[in-house]
């Protein structure tokens, strides 16, 4: 079924963009949501008229939505959680637990948002994304440990990590630029003996020619 898009959607589509869907997808959830028209000529002028108004509230939802993700990243997102030795949670953290979390630091994220197929069932740091918009997608970092003092370590050791593994980026990088340089100086090296050898042979022939002449 081809419709109107009155919301922006992720891999699917902007406010206004006339796309195909699976008829069950637009009857069973976009048009009864009112997230969408049919795309016939009554609804192309209809959308026409409801335009500016549906881009005016997209703005106000990207700007609300940017505004989350600035929360979002200076929150430290920590779970406490009884655990096995091997690590293994005697529960798990699902998307409902991320919800009510923020809720208690006044950021309100649906669980539909948090993008977490199956529950953490691990100790562990975890980067999760958040989609809080068709254009506003945001990254964060799940923090989950049986203590305070196990979850500070656990990011100190992430911390850790990080910052050898830019470190290692680096020195390959200077490295690589070295390497370069050095093939770059053999090729010139190998250039001005040519040019020198040729200038040689030149001489040479112009000799020759001399004596010929004479």
């Amino acid at each position: 079924m081809e419709i109107i898009l009155l919301e922006s959607f992720d891999k699917l589509g902007k406010i206004g963009d006339v796309v195909k869907v699976k008829d069950g997808f637009a009857r069973n959830f976009l048009l009864p949501q009112k997230k969408a028209l049919r795309a016939n000529k009554t609804n192309k002028e209809y959308y026409e008229k409801i335009k500016n108004d549906l881009e005016e509230n997209n703005k106000k939802l990207v700007e609300d939505a940017n505004s989350i993700s600035e929360k979002l990243k200076k929150v430290d997102t920590i779970f406490l959680r009884q655990a096995s030795e091997t690590g293994q949670l005697y529960g798990s953290v699902t998307p409902k637990d991320i919800s009510n979390f923020l809720s208690k630091k006044n950021i309100n994220v649906l669980p539909s948002n948090i993008n977490l197929t199956t529950p953490i069932k691990n100790i562990g740091i975890f980067e999760i994304i958040v989609k809080l918009h068709a254009d506003v997608i945001v990254n964060i970092t799940i923090n989950v440990a049986t203590s305070e003092e196990k979850a500070l370590e656990q990011k100190k050791e992430k911390l850790e990590k990080k910052k050898n593994s830019s470190d290692f980026s680096i020195e390959n990088l200077e490295s690589s630029d070295k390497d370069i340089q050095k093939k770059e100086a053999k090729k010139n090296n190998k250039s001005n003996v040519k040019i020198t050898g040729e200038k040689k042979i030149k001489i040479k022939d112009s000799t020759k020619e001399t004596d010929k002449e004479k």
